[in-house]
């Protein structure tokens, strides 16, 4: 979890009220952070699911509701004109950066009193949000200028190699070739770029550069003491994370005094504002909540907790804040009413039945293969089950999987299958760090079932890929044979094919019955996921494993 530190002065001087160490302690704690202390500063771990809170101003929010100093829905808008032809501040989206970063989105502030307080609020959040949110800037990079160096309108657009500017803390002109090796940033994020024919750049009317995302901001537009005006800019992969970052920035700017200005974005045929201010709704159920949590809440009541969490309540439909991120589903409605309602405040029950507890013995098994993968110098890595269709079509894997109906974003339309698919994305994303990359994976993936009283499916699979300049099948079958030796049942091979092996390379694996395969990933996958090594690996259904070792036992 991020650690964030707060300077206690600066958030009692935004609350407008003086509170108590103890008092700031224990509510700090309940309304759902990690404190580490509260001193001069106030160190918090802030769960990845509030990146809101990732600023001064946004913890500041959440917490004046909990003490109820201020209660119900903040009240952020833009404001300014609302169409084109009285457009102040405009911004446009080249094509061309459709294979680079293709998303875009902006926003101005103006009137923002910069404090010592604010300007490390400001930089603190940018950073946090950077690395939980964006994903090390992958799926989401910031920039922020000031607004008065900037001639409207803006470009997003795309540059070749040999274009220069200069970038933050520079003091001559770089090619966007040199920034990646020679700026401190540039080096850092390379891996972001590098593979790319032009790099991204946004551009003013007169033709300053204002940043080139995701790795540097230009020099000509810094931010300095004496800024009162700012134009943020978010790239990146997913236009839903970048609305909810810039959501996230501008209202904690706007907390600071500052005021909302639109910008009128132009996307190829699309006529877009930004920010998106408008409270998300969702409809409150009394039934569901007091089911949840063993309670007997009145409507009043859960509006009263609901304000405190800062949502307004319109008969039955809570409006959220625009900068919570993390509202996907009323059961995330219910924890924040949990939280109002205090948590040390419910008694627990044992329940009025008689049990006796037992691991299962499948999630045993699959901890002493993790333990035992790791004694084999295998780096372990943890990837999400919901994934993208696009990881499979990359692999070469056809197999059915579960759908998800009315997914958000193509990056988690589907269930997992296989582990393999999101193991090749792990390895392309890391190929800036060096060699051999050996990593495995212990986790449950999801099958359509054959059976008719069931839908799905769910199987605990291990996968293996070796990733280095000699990286061979046989290499895999070793690690393989070890495995199998440790739990103590032979395997054999049969000569199998699969569009995503090199076709003589690859097997089934056999103990009684097929439980996985192995073989060396084909050039064209590798290819696919520009891999410029061989990749060799294994995975298996640890399900079946087991009864096989139980059978033989």
């Amino acid at each position: 979890m991020p650690l964030i530190t707060l300077d206690k002065q600066d958030v009692l001087q935004l609350l407008g009220k003086t509170v108590s160490d103890d008092d700031l302690a224990y509510n700090i704690s309940m309304m759902g952070t990690d404190l580490r202390q509260v001193k001069d500063t106030i160190e918090v771990e802030v769960f990845p699911d509030r990146p809101d809170m990732l600023s001064t101003e946004g913890f500041v929010m959440a917490l004046e509701g909990y003490l109820g100093i201020r209660t119900g829905l903040p009240d952020f808008h833009a404001a300014g004109p609302s169409n084109a032809n009285e457009s102040e501040y405009s911004a446009y989206i080249d094509e061309k950066v459709a294979t680079v970063r293709p998303y875009a989105v902006c926003a101005a502030i103006r009137d923002v009193h910069l404090s010592d307080g604010a300007v490390k609020s400001l930089m603190q959040v940018q950073e946090k949000l950077h690395i939980t949110h964006g994903r090390n800037r992958k799926k989401v990079a910031i920039g922020v200028h000031d607004l008065d160096k900037i001639a409207f309108p803006v470009t997003y657009t795309t540059r070749p190699l040999n274009f220069a500017f200069v970038p933050l803390e520079w003091y001559t002109e770089l090619t966007l070739k040199e920034i990646l090796t020679k700026h401190k940033k540039g080096i850092e994020f390379a891996h972001l770029l590098e593979t790319y024919a032009e790099y991204p750049l946004w551009i003013d009317k007169k033709g300053t550069v204002l940043s080139m995302p995701p790795i540097i901001n230009s020099e000509d537009t810094k931010v300095e003491e004496d800024t009162e005006n700012l134009f943020l800019d978010v790239t990146g992969y997913s236009r839903l994370a970048l609305e909810q970052a810039l959501n996230i920035l501008v209202c904690s700017l706007a907390r600071r005094g500052g005021t909302i200005h639109p910008v009128h974005v132009h996307e190829q045929e699309k006529e877009l504002w930004y920010p998106h201010l408008t409270p998300q709704e969702m409809e409150v159920d009394l039934d569901y909540v007091n089911r949840w949590l063993g309670l007997s809440l009145s409507w009043d009541q859960v509006k009263g907790y609901l304000e405190r969490m800062r949502y307004s309540l319109k008969g039955h439909i809570a409006m959220i804040p625009p900068y919570r991120a993390d509202i996907l589903h009323p059961v995330d409605i219910i924890e924040d009413i949990a939280k109002a309602y205090c948590l040390d405040k419910m008694e627990p029950v044992i329940p009025k039945v008689s049990t006796i507890g037992e691991e299962d013995p499948l999630e045993v098994f699959v901890r002493k293969v993790a333990y035992l993968m790791v004694g084999f110098g295998l780096l372990e890595v943890k990837n999400y089950y919901l994934t993208s269709r696009e990881f499979f079509l990359k692999t070469r894997i056809g197999d059915d999987v579960v759908e998800v109906v009315n997914a958000i974003t193509a990056e988690y339309n589907v269930l997992r299958s296989w582990l393999l698919p999101e193991m090749l994305y792990t390895l392309s994303s890391n190929k800036h760090h060096e060699y051999p990359q050996n990593i495995f994976e212990v986790g449950e993936v999801v099958k359509p079932s054959s059976k008719a009283q069931e839908r799905t499916r769910e199987e605990y699979h291990l996968a293996v890929v070796l990733c280095h300049p000699r990286a061979s099948f046989t290499e895999a079958k070793e690690i393989l044979k070890a495995f199998t030796k440790n739990v103590r049942n032979p395997f054999t091979l049969d000569v199998t094919e699969h569009p995503a092996f090199i076709e003589g390379r690859c097997g089934s694996i056999i103990m009684g019955e097929k439980v996985g395969v192995i073989g060396e990933v084909a050039p064209e996958v590798l290819l696919a996921w520009g891999l410029e090594v061989p990749a060799a690996c294994f995975e298996l259904d640890l399900g079946k494993v087991l009864s096989e070792v139980t059978a033989v036992t």
